[in-house]
């Protein structure tokens, strides 16, 4: 199921996304592309991502935050 997306660049997107498999539940971001070489849209997931099991969810939050912490810019 997807939960969020964000445009990378003109031919990239970031996708977050959950699934399941086998009773178990990931988490999944995924650079996906544009393979419609100047077509209508046709959006394709890349080999560039991570899959995790939602159990490291917390994990990966303290490590995203603390990257932040680490390149916030003084105001």
């Amino acid at each position: 199921m997807l939960v969020h997306k964000f445009i990378k660049n003109a031919l990239e997107e970031i996708r977050i996304e959950t699934s399941e498999y086998q009773g178990k539940e990931y988490l999944n971001i995924r650079i996906w592309f544009d393979a419609s070489k100047g077509q209508d849209t046709d959006w394709r997931p890349s080999h560039k991502g991570i899959t995790i099991s939602l159990d490291l969810l917390p994990e990966l939050k303290k490590g995203v935050d603390l990257a932040i912490k680490k390149t916030r810019q003084p105001t």
